[in-house]
C-alpha cells in the first residue's frame, strides 16, 4: 500500500479517538481559499492511440499564440517558481482538515525535493543513422471532405498499401454498401469506424518520400470527435486541409458552421504554421476553374486575415481517382506541384538536443502494479534507456526500461513520437493522459492550479463578462461569463476550468495595455487573464516550453479563445 494511503489511515484512526471531545471544534475549522488541496477526483483525457481500452475516453485537449505580432513575454524563470514554492512551504499552515493537509505537505515535500536535486549534465548526443529529416503531418477538414480516402490512395499510389489489400476492402466495402470507402478503409481500422463511414480515432502510418519521413496522422473530421482533433494536431508539424468542391458541400463545411473554420484556427493555435489546402473532389464538378478559384479566395481571407496562416498554398485534387497526388496532371489552368511534392517542400523542425525534458503522455497502452506502456511525443530535451524520470503532475518516480520509436535510435529527441515502458510503483490514475514526463534538477516542471494567460477571443455568441452578485440572477441567460466552466486543452491534456480574474485588454499589434480590470472580454479582443483548473496539472510558461505552453479554450462544442500560458501562480 501507498505512503499517501498508510498516512490517510493513520490520521482516520486518530482523529475517530478525539471525534466526540473534538467535534465541535473541528466544525468550525475553514479552509483556507488560496490552500492547495489533494482530490481524488478523476481528470478527464482522452487517449490518442487506438489501443488503450482501458482508458475511459472522456469528451475533451488546445492551444494559440496570436497572429504573432504580440509583444515578447517577460515570464520569470523557472527557479523563480521553485523559490516560491520553498517559501511557501516554510509559512505555517492555515486551518484546514489534518488528513488533507498532511497529504499536501506530504507531495510538496516530494516536489521540494525533485527541485533541489543536483543539475545532472546534458549526455553528448549519439549518432543517428537517419538520413531524411521527419515531419509530423496531420490532415483535417470537415466530415466527408475525403481526408481518409485521399491518404488512403495516396499510401497505396505509394506502395505502402499493395494492390491485393485494396481489392480486398474494395469487395468488403461493395458488401456493405460503401463502395465508395475503400481507399479510406486503409485508415479507419475499427469496425465502429467502417459501420458508421466516419473517422472516429487519429489513425497513424508512416511512409517515407525522396527526402523526407512523414509520420501522417488522419484526424476525425466530426464535430463529436473535435478532442481527438486536437490531440493529434498537438503532436504535428505540418498539415493539410482538406476541402470538398462539390457543389454545396464546401459551403456546408465553411459557412455554415462546419469544421473548416474551426479546425484552421485549432491548427494555428496549436503552432502549425506550414499549412497545405487540398481542394478535392474536383472530378465532381468536372474540375471547374472557376470553382477552385470561388473556394481558394474564400479561404485565402480567412486563413490569412483570421486564422493567422502567412502563406498558405493551394492544390486541386481528387481522392477518388487519386490524380494530382503523386503524379501532376495536364490542366489547362493549373501547372503546379502535385500533393506529394508539396509534402516534400516542408521544412522539418530542427533535432534539438538540449533543454529540459518534457514528454507529454497522449496514450497509455497497457498497465500493471510495477509497469506501464505508454506513448507520447518529445517535446523537449532527449530520453533514452534506463533514464530515471517522474510523471507529473501525480509526482510518481519511475524509470524508463524500454524507448522505441520510428527509428531504431539509442536516444530520442525533440520531435520524436515513441513509445516507452516506465518501472515503478503506480497507484490508480498515477500515469494518464495528459501526464507529463520530466527530469529531476532546479527547472522540473511545478504543477499547479493557477495560471496566468494570455488569449485572443475567437466568434463568440456572448462575450466573456465579469459577473457582479446582482447578475447572478441572469446568469442562466449567459453561456460565457466568468466563473462559468470551460474546457481547457493543452497539449494532450483536456480538464475543465474558471476565469477567475480579467487582468487587462491588451492591443494584440504591440501588446500594449488598454484596459485594467475589463468587465467583459468580447470576440476578436486580446486580453491577459487568470483562469484555475479543478486541480493540479502539467503545464508550464511558454518560454519555458512552447507546446506545453499553448492553451485552447471551448464551451458549448466551440472554441472561443486561445493564448499562451505567461506564469503559473504559486498559491500564498
Amino acid at each position: 500500500m501507498s505512503r499517501h494511503r498508510n498516512i490517510r489511515r493513520m490520521i482516520i484512526e486518530h482523529e475517530r479517538e478525539d471525534y466526540y471531545d473534538d467535534y465541535e471544534d473541528y466544525e468550525d475549522e475553514e479552509e483556507t481559499e488560496n490552500q492547495y488541496t489533494y482530490h481524488n477526483r478523476k481528470p478527464t483525457a482522452v487517449p490518442l492511440g487506438r489501443r488503450a481500452p482501458f482508458v475511459q475516453q472522456n469528451q475533451k485537449h488546445a492551444k494559440k499564440q496570436n497572429n504573432g505580432q504580440c509583444a515578447p513575454l517577460n515570464e520569470p524563470k523557472k527557479t523563480e517558481q521553485v523559490k516560491d514554492v520553498l517559501r511557501e512551504s516554510a509559512t505555517p499552515a492555515m486551518s484546514k482538515k489534518s488528513s488533507e493537509m498532511d497529504l499536501t505537505e506530504y507531495r510538496r515535500n516530494q516536489l521540494l525535493n525533485i527541485a533541489r536535486a543536483p543539475f545532472v549534465p546534458r549526455r553528448t548526443a549519439k549518432p543517428r543513422l537517419v538520413r531524411k529529416d521527419l515531419i509530423n503531418l496531420i490532415v483535417v477538414g470537415h466530415v466527408d471532405a475525403g481526408k481518409s480516402t485521399l491518404m488512403g490512395h495516396l499510401l497505396h499510389d505509394l506502395d505502402v498499401v499493395d494492390t491485393r489489400t485494396i481489392d480486398k476492402y474494395k469487395r468488403d466495402a461493395a458488401r456493405s454498401g460503401k463502395a465508395s470507402f475503400a481507399y479510406a478503409w486503409v485508415l479507419d481500422e475499427t469496425e465502429e469506424e467502417r459501420e458508421r463511414g466516419v473517422t472516429m480515432d487519429i489513425g497513424r502510418t508512416s511512409f517515407e518520400t525522396e527526402n523526407r519521413r512523414i509520420v501522417l496522422l488522419d484526424a476525425p473530421g466530426h464535430k463529436d470527435f473535435i478532442s481527438n482533433m486536437i490531440t493529434g494536431t498537438s503532436q504535428a508539424d505540418a498539415a493539410i486541409l482538406v476541402v470538398n468542391a462539390t457543389t454545396g458541400e464546401f459551403e456546408t463545411g465553411f459557412e455554415n458552421g462546419g469544421q473548416t473554420k474551426e479546425h484552421a484556427l485549432l491548427l494555428r493555435s496549436l503552432g502549425v504554421t506550414q499549412l497545405v489546402v487540398a481542394i478535392s473532389k474536383l472530378d465532381t464538378v468536372e474540375w471547374s476553374y472557376d470553382r477552385y478559384e470561388e473556394i481558394r479566395n474564400s479561404l485565402s481571407v480567412f486563413l490569412t486575415r483570421h486564422a493567422g496562416f502567412s502563406k498558405p498554398i493551394f492544390v486541386p485534387v481528387s481522392g477518388f481517382t487519386g490524380e494530382n497526388l503523386v503524379k501532376r496532371m495536364n490542366l489547362s489552368w493549373y501547372d503546379g506541384p502535385c500533393l506529394l511534392e508539396l509534402m516534400n517542400s516542408f521544412v522539418a523542425p530542427k533535432l534539438s538536443f538540449g533543454g529540459l525534458l518534457r514528454i507529454g503522455i497522449s496514450d497509455v497502452h497497457k498497465v500493471s502494479e510495477n509497469q506501464v506502456v505508454v506513448s507520447g511525443k518529445v517535446e523537449s530535451g532527449e530520453v533514452e534507456k534506463d533514464d530515471k524520470v517522474y510523471i507529473m503532475p501525480s509526482v510518481t518516480p519511475a524509470t524508463i526500461k524500454e524507448c522505441a520509436g520510428n527509428i531504431g535510435a539509442a536516444q530520442y529527441v525533440t520531435g520524436d513520437f515513441i513509445m516507452f515502458t516506465l518501472q515503478g510503483t503506480f497507484e490508480p490514475e498515477s500515469v494518464q493522459v495528459g501526464s507529463v514526463v520530466v527530469k529531476s534538477g532546479p527547472d522540473t516542471l511545478i504543477p499547479g492550479r493557477k495560471f496566468q494567460v494570455r488569449l485572443v477571443v475567437f466568434e463568440i455568441a456572448t462575450p466573456i463578462i465579469k459577473v457582479k452578485s446582482i447578475l447572478l440572477f441572469f446568469s442562466i441567460f449567459f453561456s460565457f461569463f466568468q466563473g462559468a466552466k470551460y474546457e481547457l486543452y493543452a497539449h494532450s491534456l483536456c480538464i475543465p476550468c474558471t476565469f477567475t480574474k480579467l487582468i487587462h485588454t491588451i492591443d494584440k499589434s504591440n501588446g500594449e495595455v488598454l484596459k485594467e480590470k475589463p468587465r467583459f472580454i468580447s470576440r476578436g479582443m486580446s486580453a491577459v487573464v487568470e483562469i484555475e483548473t479543478d486541480h493540479d496539472v502539467a503545464i508550464e510558461s511558454f518560454t519555458s516550453c512552447r507546446a506545453l505552453g499553448r492553451v485552447t479554450f471551448r464551451s458549448g462544442g466551440n472554441t472561443i479563445a486561445a493564448g499562451i500560458v505567461e506564469k503559473t501562480i504559486t498559491p500564498q
